[in-house]
């Protein structure tokens, strides 16, 4: 395991061993390569190259999209129709408990 991390540093141009300082900055960035690098090279393992994948993304969030629109109006429909029923009652028993006139 050492003799490999010390090639690595060497093509890199390290010579002597890295301060906690250096150590922590190369952590920092492999921490933050790693979620995008293994994202491209699973979906170069699938077989589809990533402007593919970007296509396909871009359409399941439209899709997407349109889902959730479809969902909200229709319970924005239900709620207003609710709403409607309540005031429908609420009238019939204003008019019924004043009596006849």
């Amino acid at each position: 395991m050492k003799k490999p991390l010390i090639a690595l540093l060497a093509l890199l141009g390290i010579q002597h061993h890295l301060s906690a300082e250096q150590r922590d900055d190369i952590a920092g960035a492999l921490y933050q390569a790693t979620p995008g690098a293994v994202t491209a090279g699973s979906f170069r393992l699938v077989g589809l190259p990533l402007s593919d994948w970007l296509v396909l993304a871009s359409i399941a969030f439209v899709a997407l999209q349109a889902a959730y629109l479809i969902w909200k109006w229709r319970r924005d429909s239900r709620q207003e129709a609710r709403a409607a029923r309540r005031a429908e009652l609420l009238e019939k028993s204003c008019v019924s408990d004043r009596g006849p006139a």
